[in-house]
């Protein structure tokens, strides 16, 4: 494959993982959540519609509503004063939804809490079940950890898993070799280390070299609802002689290869979109990737950070767009 061929094909997969801010999206439809006169959150049109079901919990506002003096939005109640009777309200909301079985997100609830927070260092609004934060686009957070080691010649190589065929999301595909969202109550290193020992049985020896390299943002939208995402990215050097090993059920196995491979997987069907995004960002810092072997490096790495800590602080459709 050419290399302009992998720069478009680069170009997709980034497209791919922030199609909420492109032309065709549900983004001009939207309308922000609030909690105290800030907005936590991105809620579809099909969503609200689910919401007006509960009044005593969400305030609806639209563009065409009359002697109101809040902007359009989804608001909630200002009844609500503690984040704990926010998460008990929200909880409620979540499992009658899921009962009606009319939203397909609801299907792979995980009984796993996320922090709802205005910006990764602010104070918890609520939490909210894992499964049901893309139906109000809360921000997450997750932990991805690139594995690698070189081959007896010098050759990096990376560990991939493929996620089991029963995981409630993306199964049977191409993934890190671990990663995992981050729980409420978990730091970001305690997530990655969590993880390293559940997915992939790295024992403490190996983890003293785990490193926290920086963080990958996107946000994206698919039938399950709005996915603003904060990836916090590390990377582990491993021995030759170490492979992976799951112990919790989520990969079905892993692969070591070498990077000319992972680059075909990353840009085809079968690889988790964000995933890739994670190893697309681990080839530009390891200089696989570099502003003179790709043409729209610039675009590439920008797209890799989309700024999701200051694009919630005012709901302006028209303040940030991806180019197509």
């Amino acid at each position: 494959m050419m290399t302009d061929n992998f720069s478009f094909c680069y170009q997709n997969v980034v497209r791919k993982c922030n199609n909420f801010f492109m032309k065709g999206s549900s983004w001009e439809e939207c309308l922000g959540l609030y909690v105290e006169k800030v907005q936590v959150g991105v809620v579809r049109k099909d969503i609200v519609e689910k919401l007006v079901q509960f009044p005593d919990i969400f305030e609806v506002v639209k563009a065409d509503s009359e002697g109101n003096e809040k902007p359009p939005g989804v608001y909630l109640s200002q009844y609500l004063l503690l984040p704990e009777d926010r998460t008990k309200a929200l909880d409620h909301v979540m499992r009658v939804l899921r009962q009606q079985d009319e939203l397909v997100a609801l299907r792979g609830w995980r009984d796993e809490m996320y922090n709802v927070m205005r910006t990764f260092s602010g104070r918890p609004y609520f939490q909210v079940e894992r499964a049901a934060s893309s139906l109000i686009g809360v921000m997450t957070y997750g932990v991805h950890i690139n594995g690698y080691t070189y081959s007896p010649d010098g050759k990096l190589m990376m560990w991939i898993g493929h996620r089991s065929k029963s995981k409630p999301t993306y199964p049977d595909m191409y993934d890190n070799m671990s990663a995992g969202g981050l729980t409420a109550g978990l730091s970001v290193m305690e997530c990655a280390l969590k993880e390293c020992s559940e997915e992939a049985a790295v024992p403490d020896e190996h983890l003293k070299h785990l490193k926290q390299v920086g963080l990958v943002s996107c946000c994206y939208e698919n039938e399950k609802g709005v996915f603003p995402e904060n990836l916090f990215v590390f990377d582990l050097e491993l021995p030759a002689d170490f492979k992976p090993v799951n112990r919790d059920g989520e990969m079905d196995t892993f692969y070591l290869l070498p990077l000319d491979k992972v680059k075909e997987l990353i840009i085809g069907d079968g690889f988790k979109p964000n995933c890739a995004l994670v190893i697309l960002d681990f080839f530009i810092r390891h200089g696989i990737i570099t502003a003179d072997s790709e043409p729209n490096y610039c675009l590439l790495v920008e797209q890799l950070h989309v700024p999701l800590q200051t694009i919630f602080s005012k709901f302006d459709k028209h303040q940030f767009c991806i180019p197509t």
